[in-house]
Parts: structure tokens; C-alpha cells; sequence
């Protein structure tokens, strides 16, 4: 962690997976304004315990992400500190602008890897923040045997397929009951992207299909991961969920949606790209 006053232009503070955000930060359209509220801020910062910090550069402007360390309590995640509310960052990513959105994930990915690359993979020494790989960037290097170790990112796709004047909506076992999102899964090592978006049809779906094309893509850092969208067209087979990870799978046109994964996430866009395609 470095040393020093916080003089970064943006200052993301969260509490474990929450952005803590001081009463008053939104503007007249109800969005989060990140550079409002500074001073408030820093006298939070002065008045708890830091858990880790990380300063980079992000579009052009300094950053820091810092994670306060909230004193242990049994039960329920103690209440935000006074003045401040404390929003999950997957709602927030719905609020924020995206280069706002951007700069605060980079941050809370740079926290989370903080979290976990303290010891080397190879020799089990300390690790430490290293200059001349790019600390800032999240580099780090072995205090024995000089090993560097870059921030993980994990690759993942997610597929909307569609059918007619329908898409492929699936019930995973993690989500909220009655909530329906798409088709996901990790790159397996060996694997091109579009290798990965047909093996996890095929897996989880029993489904083929056609006219695969990439979209776009997100950074998703609960904790590490790099969503890779795709829209592609069925071409065959009876869509059956696995059992395990899906419990159910859906097609269904515009007028009978379920509850859909809320905005700020890429499947959000996918959904709503094809809802407005028409």
C-alpha cells in the first residue's frame, strides 16, 4: 500500500463489494457523480482503518481504489459509516457513467487480486508490489526467487440465442427465484472464445447453433473476470437444462419476459440491444 495524502482525481472507497458514496452525490438525474463529495471523503478516510489501497492510472486520470476494514461483527454487514450509503458495486455499475464505471471496476479488481497474490505460486515466499513491472497496474514479485505476477483476469462468455422472434432465457441455480439471464461459462485452457461459447451450449443446453458473432465486452471483477458477448442463431437441438448449474431454460418473445438480469450488466445489454432491435 503506498504511503502519502489521497491527492488521486478519482477516489473509489469501498467496504468489502460495496462503493460507499457520501449523502448528496447524485446530481438532478439521480446518477452517481463520483467527483462530488471529495471532502467528505477524505474525513472518512482519516477516521477508519484501511484494509488496502491502490493508486493507477485509468483514462487518463489518477486513481485510487481504497477498501476500509469495518470492525468484525457477527450477523449482518455492520451499517455504512455515518454520512455515507453503501451501494453493492453490481448495482452501481448500472448508476455510474460508463468511464466512471470502468475506472471504479479497474480499481476493485486491483483490490481483490491485493487480496490474493500475497504469496508466490512457485517458492510460497512474500510477494511484493514491484516498480519495474507496473505496480500501479497491479504487478508483483516474489521476495526470494524474483518470480512476477500479473493481476488475474479470467475470461468468461455469455451468448444470447435467438430463435425466430425469441431468445434463449435460462434459470441458474445461483440466481434470485424467478429471475432468468443467458448462457455463460469460463474459457477452458486450450480454448478460443468461440470454441467456449459452443461447449457451454452444448453442455448446459443440449443446443447448435449458427451465425456466432462477437458483441462486446465488460469487465466484471466479483472477482476477476472479463465477460465476451456474443449473439448467435439456433441451428438445432432441444434446448434441456443441465441440472446442475441451469435448472430451467426458456424461449421467449418480447411480451413474456421473466425477471431479466438488471441494467448494468452485459447481459442486460444483449437483452436490451435485441428488445430494441425491432
Amino acid at each position: 500500500m503506498s504511503d502519502g495524502p489521497y491527492r488521486a482525481e478519482r477516489l473509489f472507497v469501498f467496504r468489502g463489494g460495496d462503493l460507499l458514496l457520501p449523502h448528496g452525490c447524485r446530481g438532478a438525474d439521480g446518477r452517481i457523480a463520483v467527483d462530488h463529495g471529495a471532502e467528505a471523503t477524505l474525513g472518512l478516510l482519516d477516521s477508519q482503518p484501511l484494509s488496502a489501497r491502490r493508486d493507477y492510472p485509468s483514462v487518463g486520470l489518477s486513481c485510487s481504489a481504497i477498501r476500509i476494514a469495518p470492525a468484525a461483527a457477527a450477523g449482518a454487514a455492520p451499517p455504512a459509516p455515518e454520512g455515507f450509503e453503501a451501494i453493492p458495486f453490481r448495482s452501481a455499475l448500472a448508476e455510474l457513467p460508463a468511464e466512471e464505471a470502468s475506472r471504479a471496476a479497474k480499481g476493485l479488481s486491483l483490490l481483490n487480486w491485493h487480496d490474493v497474490a500475497r504469496y508466490c505460486g512457485a517458492c510460497g515466499a512474500a510477494l511484493e508490489d514491484d516498480a519495474k513491472e507496473g505496480w500501479t497496474n497491479g504487478a508483483r514479485r516474489c521476495s526470494a526467487c524474483g518470480r512476477v505476477f500479473y493481476p488475474r483476469v479470467s475470461p468468461a462468455v455469455i451468448i444470447l440465442v435467438r430463435r425466430d422472434d425469441r431468445i434463449l432465457l435460462a434459470h441458474n441455480a445461483a440466481f434470485p427465484e424467478g429471475r432468468f439471464g443467458l448462457i455463460a461459462g469460463f474459457v477452458e485452457p486450450g480454448e478460443g472464445i468461440e470454441e467456449t461459447a459452443r461447449r457451454e451450449l452444448r453442455e448446459e443446453t443440449s443446443l447448435e447453433v449458427s451465425s456466432l458473432r462477437y458483441v462486446s465486452s465488460q469487465p466484471w471483477p466479483f472477482p476477476d473476470s472479463l465477460m465476451l458477448a456474443f449473439e448467435a442463431e439456433w441451428a438445432g437441438g432441444e434446448a434441456t437444462p443441465d441440472g446442475v448449474e441451469l435448472t430451467e431454460l426458456r424461449w421467449c418473445g418480447r411480451d413474456d419476459l421473466p425477471a431479466i438480469p438488471p441494467p448494468g450488466s452485459v447481459a442486460r445489454r444483449l437483452i436490451d440491444r435485441w428488445l430494441e432491435a425491432r
